[in-house]
């Protein structure tokens, strides 16, 4: 009977030491947790937004409307979906390297580079169905002071046009090297029009086309004419030849 009860308790100091290890090993995982880059581990509202751009509420509630968690599991990646949207967030706001961003979220800096890429790839799916061009009445409302301080013909501005041009490498077809030269850049380019209320809020982005093309054909091809009103003002440099094509609008 002794020697029984000796096991038995041997027994018991066993299973106690696998608990004690049990639970010494989750609030090793939980330690863990905590310093792992993620949104949940960012304290508060100032860190978040230095790193994203945007506040610990005002994260969750975009990640929400995006609507991107089954579209960011569609890859068979090792990271969560809203970490992928916060790594593509922290490299959109920071510009900060891949390797630096590999050291961050313990991944290599291929794979931070994959990431960025497939988020990009899912949010321009998603964000390309959303119609921004405002209407006059948010246009009017969102003026700025100093536009209601000028003449009465400013106050009608519906967009400012301004030109993105994007350097390109030079390719190996001649015929497309052709069209991409930029003779006002000396280089291959590609060119894009970007409309911008008076407030300074993006309201529109064009395609972009090759550098060749002039800038009274890409408002043309851009199809900004179709979103404007009657008189309607578009407020543009003086190389926009455009003024004929927007008395065409009625």
């Amino acid at each position: 009977m002794h020697s029984v009860s000796s096991q038995t308790e041997t027994f018991t100091d066993v299973l106690d030491r696998m608990n004690k290890l049990k639970d010494e090993l989750k609030e090793l995982q939980d330690s863990l947790g905590k310093k792992a880059f993620i949104p949940e581990n960012i304290l508060n509202d100032t860190k978040m937004k230095a790193l994203t751009g945007f506040t610990k509420g005002r994260f969750s509630c975009v990640y929400s409307f995006l609507n991107v968690e089954e579209d960011l599991q569609m890859e068979d990646f090792c990271k969560r979906p809203v970490d992928l949207f916060s790594l593509f967030l922290v490299k959109l706001r920071t510009g900060i390297s891949n390797e630096f961003l590999s050291v961050l979220f313990e991944i290599s800096d291929s794979t931070v580079s994959r990431y960025f890429t497939f988020v990009t790839t899912v949010l321009y799916e998603k964000l390309k169905l959303l119609h921004i061009f405002p209407s006059k009445s948010k246009v009017v409302k969102s003026m700025p002071t100093t536009f209601l301080k000028t003449k009465t013909s400013i106050l009608k501005t519906k967009t400012v046009e301004s030109l993105l041009t994007v350097l390109s490498f030079q390719y190996r077809n001649l015929t497309v090297q052709q069209m991409t030269f930029s003779f006002y850049k000396n280089t291959n380019t590609l060119k894009g029009m970007i409309g911008i209320m008076p407030s300074g809020t993006n309201s529109f982005i064009s395609l972009l086309y090759c550098g060749s093309i002039s800038d009274k054909e890409l408002f043309i091809k851009s199809q900004l004419k179709d979103l404007l009103e009657p008189n309607d003002v578009v407020m543009a440099d003086k190389g926009f030849q455009i003024e004929q094509e927007l008395q065409k609008i009625s």
